[in-house]
């Protein structure tokens, strides 16, 4: 099982959901503006604060409710089999 990692405003590169939220921003910015999103001044220590609590609040809800999660349905194989695939993971809230 993993650990899906939230990330902090302070995450970059690491692989943290909040850190997938800022590389993503950032395409969309050279995308829409034609020019590169700002990665310092007024602003950007607030748009991080913001990736890393919309990540954390994402994944603790996927989390609390990763029963819920179904990755697949009951199949009849025709040998009289069921199968159910369900999501399952840990959360790394840092």
């Amino acid at each position: 099982m993993a650990n899906l990692q939230t990330g902090t405003h302070a995450s970059r590169d690491d692989g943290s959901m909040t850190a997938f939220i800022e590389q993503a921003m950032q395409e969309e910015w050279l995308a829409a503006r034609g020019e590169p999103l700002p990665a310092d001044g007024p602003g950007a220590i607030d748009r991080r604060v913001l990736f890393a609590a919309v990540a954390k609040g994402v994944l603790r809800y996927l989390h609390e409710h990763r029963d819920d999660l179904l990755t697949s349905l009951m199949v009849d194989d025709g040998s009289g089999l069921n199968h159910r695939h369900e999501a399952d993971f840990g959360l790394d809230d840092s």
